[in-house]
């Protein structure tokens, strides 16, 4: 047989055991044993502004590298403490002719804090013996400063070495890089304690003598710095810290994610081990979070996504809004003042649309990618107006949706001059040749829309998703522009609505698939695959209560159903590979919105028995915490589901999910700032769940609490003073 030619894509994996850690626009990623080096993980380092200032941190003891302690239980979130050893070391005594041996013990701690553009690292060498010893210790470095596009494997126009510049200057290493973008970067490291006793561009050493249970301390400060002034390069000198000072960073920065902990609701349930995931999801969205003017902006996802993400922080906003509204208010003044406002093919800019993404490195500003601030997604303008719609209702407070009133107005009309299908009503979109995205809704790899041939569909496509946040937007804005004074406006909304959900039901419905087409393609020729997109048309009023109810029983379906979580893709599609970023993978996000959308249709079966699978799958993570994804295995006795290899953890809106899936299973929902119970699901791990300090603005009282409870078989709300 001939072979077939053939294309190989590597996998970007990250190691499980991988620490990352975040503050404002600075990131790292490092091992358990703290060491940096690309050599051994093309991955690791630390990242500031979408670059990489350090790929090499490592230290050496007696040309050893010291074997990092794995600390049971849980990390902490803003530092790394870190505990290494050596293999046991015998020295023999000199002048000694028994050739008597002294057996040596010595450790290595470490303390790192990622401070917003550097780092601060307290170092102790510990001799534990009773013994004197002379130990050569060093430590390494080095910047390449490469693009995380670059990181992550595409190329660069100009693929010849960059030119770094070193300079040596009173105990500090200085590293400078002018790039093609006429930006001027540089990282400054500098050490206090015993001062270096040979220094070259890529290691300092020392020869340290310790007593009998003596250790040597050493400070490492790291700062990052850029300019955009042509060939002047930065060599400020910067604050200095002092050993004692990274205790007071860390009090600080704990001060600050407690007060933060404090701003939102408690959960307690039946199980111990929901309130540790909801109290994990709380501390992972601090960190995903970045102050802005605005307020704090959840970032998408660590490593590959830290920055902003316009759907993403829209649904992380859309599922937390019971919880802590403030964020959906920083998302929807953060995105409006983003707002496109000009045509711009090359980032897919078009007035009134609303931000894909935003990146700060060299390559988004050179424009050798587009995503400097890019706007190529067809479904984050109607989840904003989504969102702007669901925080007046749920804070009651219409004067701040009348603020952002010129913002909401653009975006209805790009949907009606750039996005709407004229033939169809239907919410469209068509690829992007620039370089930029050809699949546009929220499963954005090429391949994730087709026939049941495994055809791919032609542009222009309208997904089945984004009809249902069209209509979402439609039907709320004709209630909130009739209560805002806005009467034409809230005709048009009502009419349209009307319109799209006819056209909706007659042209994506399948019968024999008992599902929503994944899309309708350019030739209005319905992609007739199962998916998890047709769940999402249960978020609206898009669905008829027939459809619904098929829909709903027939996404638990085996072929859906993977037993953790309903599948973006069913096992039966051409397509289908458990393994795939979009084409078979479980998201949690994707499944709290499908469940969320089942309760909303009174589905409370299927209610019970996804959010089970969900529940179930957290147990097997690491810290609690859902990944991005996972892959689409089948559950089996004794496995747990496996995470996919490239996921980002902790990712905002998967993180988010567990809010959401939450707020389904109490069964409330919110009336212009009021709290209103509905029908409660508990699945059968779950026999209650207290929600206390629910902010809310409309009865007369600052938090309400209220309660879960099996009664009689049935879930039941107790509201309590």
């Amino acid at each position: 047989m001939e072979q077939l030619p053939y294309e190989i894509h590597p996998l970007q994996v990250l190691n499980a055991s991988d620490v990352i850690h975040k503050n404002e626009d600075h990131f790292g990623v490092w091992p358990p044993s703290g060491d940096i080096d690309v050599e051994v993980s093309p991955h690791h380092g630390l990242y500031w502004r979408g670059m990489r200032f350090l790929s090499r941190w490592s230290c050496r003891v007696l040309e050893i590298q010291p074997v990092p302690l794995w600390a049971q239980g849980r990390r902490e979130p803003f530092f790394d403490r870190i505990h290494r050893i050596l293999p046991v070391i015998t020295f023999l005594e000199r002048g000694d002719p028994s050739g008597h041996r002294h057996v040596v013990r010595l450790s290595l701690s470490q303390i790192r804090v990622l401070e917003k553009d550097g780092l601060v690292e307290r170092c102790s060498l510990e001799n534990g013996s009773p013994y004197p010893v002379q130990v050569p210790f060093s430590w390494e470095m080095d910047c390449d400063f490469m693009d995380l596009f670059e990181v992550r494997g595409m190329r660069r126009v100009d693929s010849s070495a960059r030119h770094v510049e070193w300079e040596n200057r009173d105990r500090s290493s200085i590293y400078r890089y002018l790039g093609e973008d006429s930006v001027e970067r540089e990282t400054r490291i500098s050490v206090q304690g015993p001062p270096p006793e040979k220094v070259d561009r890529s290691r300092w050493s020392w020869v340290l003598s310790l007593k009998p249970g003596e250790s040597l301390s050493f400070l490492f400060q790291v700062r990052f710095q850029e300019s955009r002034r042509k060939k002047r390069f930065l060599s400020p000198d910067f604050p200095s810290v002092h050993f004692s000072s990274v205790d007071k960073i860390i009090r600080g920065r704990e001060s600050g994610y407690r007060r933060f902990e404090m701003s939102w609701p408690e959960v307690i349930s039946s199980d111990p081990f929901i309130d540790r995931c909801f109290r994990q999801a709380i501390q992972d969205l601090r960190i995903l979070c970045t102050p802005s003017r605005e307020g704090l902006i959840p970032y998408a996802g660590l490593p590959w996504f830290s920055t902003v993400f316009g759907r993403d922080a829209i649904i992380t906003g859309l599922s937390t809004l019971w919880a802590y509204p403030a964020l959906s208010r920083t998302i929807l003044l953060f995105l409006g003042k983003l707002q496109a406002r000009r045509t711009d093919p090359f980032r897919a800019a078009e007035p009134g649309k609303i931000l894909h993404e935003m990146r700060t490195g060299e390559m988004a500003r050179t424009n050798e990618v587009p995503f400097g601030r890019y706007y190529g997604s067809v479904d984050s303008t109607p989840l904003y107006l989504v969102l702007a719609a669901q925080y007046a209702n749920r804070t009651g407070d219409y004067s701040f949706l009348e603020e952002l009133w010129p913002v909401v107005e653009r975006a209805f009309s790009w949907i009606e001059r750039y996005g709407v299908d004229p033939r169809t009503g239907f919410l469209v979109y068509r690829g992007d040749t620039n370089g930029g995205l050809i699949q546009q809704g929220w499963k954005d790899s090429e391949d994730s829309v087709f026939h049941a041939d495994g055809e791919l569909a032609p542009h222009p496509i309208a997904l089945a998703e984004v009809q249902s946040y069209l209509y979402w937007a439609y039907d709320s804005f004709a209630t909130i522009a009739r209560h805002l004074g806005h009467a034409r406006f809230s005709n048009s909304c009502r009419t349209l609505a009307v319109q799209l959900k006819k056209s909706f039901l007659r042209d994506f419905w399948v019968p024999e698939l008992k599902t929503f087409a994944l899309a309708l393609d350019g030739a209005l020729k319905p992609c007739r695959v199962r998916s998890s997109n047709a769940g999402h048309v249960l978020l609206s009023g898009l669905a008829s209560s027939r459809t619904a109810g098929l829909l709903g029983r027939s996404l638990l379906e085996a072929d859906l159903f993977s037993g953790w979580g309903i599948r973006t893709l069913g096992n039966r599609e051409v397509r289908f590979n458990p393994v795939s970023y979009h084409n078979g993978s479980v998201w949690p996000h994707d499944n709290a919105l499908i469940l969320w959308g089942m309760s909303r249709h009174g589905l409370s079966r299927s209610v019970e028995k996804l959010s089970a699978g969900y529940l179930d799958g957290l147990r097997f993570f690491r810290d609690q915490r859902p990944p991005e994804l996972y892959c689409g295995f089948d559950r089996k006795d004794g496995e747990g589901p496996f995470s996919y290899p490239t996921s980002c953890s902790p990712q905002a809106w998967s993180v988010a999910s567990l809010f959401l899936v939450l707020q389904t299973l109490g069964g409330f929902r919110f009336d212009s700032g009021s709290l209103v119970g509905g029908d409660p699901v508990l699945p059968g791990t779950l026999s209650g769940i207290s929600f206390k300090n629910v902010p809310v603005f409309a009865q007369g009282k600052a938090f309400v609490n209220l309660s879960i409870h099996r009664s009689e078989g049935k879930a039941k709300t107790i509201f309590i003073d």
